[in-house]
């Protein structure tokens, strides 16, 4: 036999078997791969959760833009007894003892004010409050002593401030043997402190006062109760808006 006819009977059995081979082989690798455990992970590979920002807030300010320096400012009638500050700072000057209201009924504003110096050197000043129901009352200082008048009813005051022995009064104004004038009012009896003299006024006298109002009702004897019992000292250093019961000592 030659050496041709040898080698082509070799290829001819050869050759089957290699891809019979080749098959077996690559089953056994794929077997191999599929039982290997895969490795551990990485806490650090876990990324974690993007956590959500919330949108940052802009404040409105009043001419409808916004501000990013902080809120705007407070409206005229949030200050301590609604006071503006350049009010709050003409009765600062008068370095007397400032009575104001604690306490006003819903939606009363202050309406008017007047502050400053009678012909005689002697200081005044008068807050009006008027509510959006033309209710109104007005508390008023005096320096010097004032005589009391008094009208067909009466309500005992009890003032932390300023003690027990006062009154509110309310009703018509007596006339003398002629009986009683049409008008009904309301208003209390000067409450001295050591400064001067302090009262709460109702509608009838609002309208009489130069104090710019006209069409003024009064509020009722229980709210006139409740304002004048709330009467405290403007404090002294009015950054802290505490209300001090006492004048402070010289």
């Amino acid at each position: 036999m030659t050496f041709d006819q040898k080698m082509t009977i070799f290829t001819s059995w050869a050759i089957p078997h290699k891809t019979r081979l080749n098959g077996l082989m690559g089953g056994l690798m794929i077997t191999l791969v599929s039982c290997q455990t895969p490795p551990p992970i990485n806490d650090e590979d876990l990324a974690a959760p993007a956590t959500p920002t919330a949108p940052t807030e802009r404040l409105s300010v009043p001419n409808g833009g916004v501000s990013d320096n902080g809120p705007p400012p407070p409206p005229a009638n949030s200050y301590l007894a609604q006071l503006p500050p350049d009010a709050t700072n003409q009765l600062v000057s008068l370095a007397i003892n400032i009575a104001i209201p604690t306490y006003l009924p819903a939606d009363m504003t202050l309406a008017n004010y007047g502050i400053g110096e009678t012909a005689t050197g002697r200081p005044y000043y008068w807050l009006v409050y008027r509510d959006n129901q033309d209710r109104c009352f007005a508390i008023e200082y005096s320096a010097t002593g004032i005589g009391d008048i008094s009208l067909e009813n009466k309500e005992p005051l009890d003032h932390a401030l300023f003690g027990k022995d006062y009154s509110l009064y309310h009703g018509k104004f007596p006339n003398g043997g002629a009986g009683e004038l049409p008008e009904s009012d309301l208003f209390t009896d000067w409450l001295e402190g050591d400064d001067g003299f302090y009262r709460l006024v109702g509608a009838g006298l609002v309208n009489t006062h130069d104090y710019g109002q006209s069409n003024c009702s009064n509020i009722s004897v229980k709210e006139a109760i409740a304002v004048t019992e709330s009467l405290s000292y403007l404090p002294t250093d009015i950054r802290t808006l505490d209300l001090v019961p006492t004048k402070p000592d010289p």
